[in-house]
């Protein structure tokens, strides 16, 4: 095996550092999309309840799950243009 493939298979402190902390962030992010959502809800601002929520989905999405998004867009685009690509 190559050494620098041993490298990159190597998890370091960085990674378990981003790991640990992009969980603890991700569940403040979400008690925080709770709180909100309870408040706009309970005012009866539904519009910006349902806008407030849609806007934490697609932001929760493109920065806790950014493979999610890039998996996404390549399939749609081979699925769109399949008959162009043959």
């Amino acid at each position: 095996m190559d050494f620098s493939t041993i490298i990159m298979l190597a998890a370091g402190p960085g990674k378990k550092l981003q790991e640990t902390l992009g969980g603890e962030i991700g569940a403040l992010f979400f008690l925080a999309v709770i709180f909100v959502s309870l408040t706009l809800f309970w005012k009866r601002a539904f519009t910006a309840f349902i806008g407030f929520a849609l806007f934490a989905m697609l932001v929760s999405v493109f920065i806790f799950k950014p493979q999610l998004v890039q998996s996404l867009g390549s399939d749609g685009f081979s699925w769109l243009f399949e008959a162009y690509l043959k």
